[in-house]
């Protein structure tokens, strides 16, 4: 029954929407008297209709283009600035390695935890590791100053939980950071010989506007071609000549 029900308003509804496309009284929308009437008007309903279809089209077709072109105007200057700015402010760089003990190697720069917590940046640093009288780790800058971190030579009797580390591990580690130290040097080497054709990639990308300008001019044009389209207005005056006719036979004006 419920469905029924939902049936039967679904059909009032749509016999409502088609009364009010072909307004007057009952048998000028649903007679077979007056269908030669409704045709002409369905007839240029439909014709608008489709041209307005395929105006929205192009129009869409010129839209995404631009956006498109945009997007990629936008893209290469994006990248060159990200590229720029990594060169010249890197920060700390990917992790590497650590914290082993009061050290933790990063990409372009060690950090240093305990009672004096520095930053130190990789470029000519060197790292000694040293096993008398205790483990050591000392971390010289080109300047000459020197950060110290120490080790246990042992672990402590009971301690499970403090991290330990063997002398051969330190070694390795403080390897690991002349070879961090080495690596960017030649990062800083590299820096210096693309930092400029960087900016001049840069400054071409911001001029390189072409095809978006052209992407942008075209919707333009076919956004006023719409507005002034002769064919168009053609067919809204002929549709609603029709309308007027409608209106004339039922007393009633149509909607378009």
């Amino acid at each position: 029954m419920h469905a029924l029900l939902l049936i039967a308003l679904a059909i009032a509804a749509g016999a409502g929407w088609y009364w009010s496309r072909f307004p007057g009284k009952w048998n000028y929308a649903f007679s077979s008297r007056y269908a030669t009437n409704r045709g002409p008007l369905t007839a240029r309903r439909r014709n608008l209709r489709e041209m307005d279809k395929e105006a929205a089209r192009v129009e869409k077709s010129a839209r995404d283009r631009a956006s498109a072109e945009e997007a990629k105007y936008r893209q290469d200057i994006q990248e060159l600035e990200d590229e720029i700015a990594g060169l010249l402010r890197p920060g700390l760089g990917r992790h590497v390695k650590g914290p082993i003990g009061d050290i933790t190697l990063y990409q372009h720069q060690v950090k240093m935890s305990g009672k004096n917590p520095v930053v130190i940046p990789l470029a000519g640093l060197t790292a000694k590791f040293s096993s008398d009288p205790t483990y050591m780790i000392d971390l010289t800058e080109p300047s000459s100053r020197t950060h110290r971190a120490t080790y246990p030579r042992r672990r402590e009797a009971g301690d499970e939980t403090t991290p330990f580390f063997t002398a051969e591990q330190l070694s390795d580690f403080a390897l690991e950071i002349m070879n961090a130290a080495a690596d960017e040097n030649d990062f800083r080497a590299h820096r210096e010989a693309r930092l400029p054709h960087a900016r001049e990639e840069l400054e071409a990308a911001q001029k390189n506007s072409a095809a978006r300008d052209e992407a942008m001019k075209a919707l333009q044009d076919v956004c006023a071609w719409q507005k002034s389209n002769p064919r168009r207005k053609e067919a809204l005056a002929n549709l609603d000549a029709e309308r007027r006719r409608w209106q004339q036979l039922t007393g009633k004006m149509p909607p378009r």
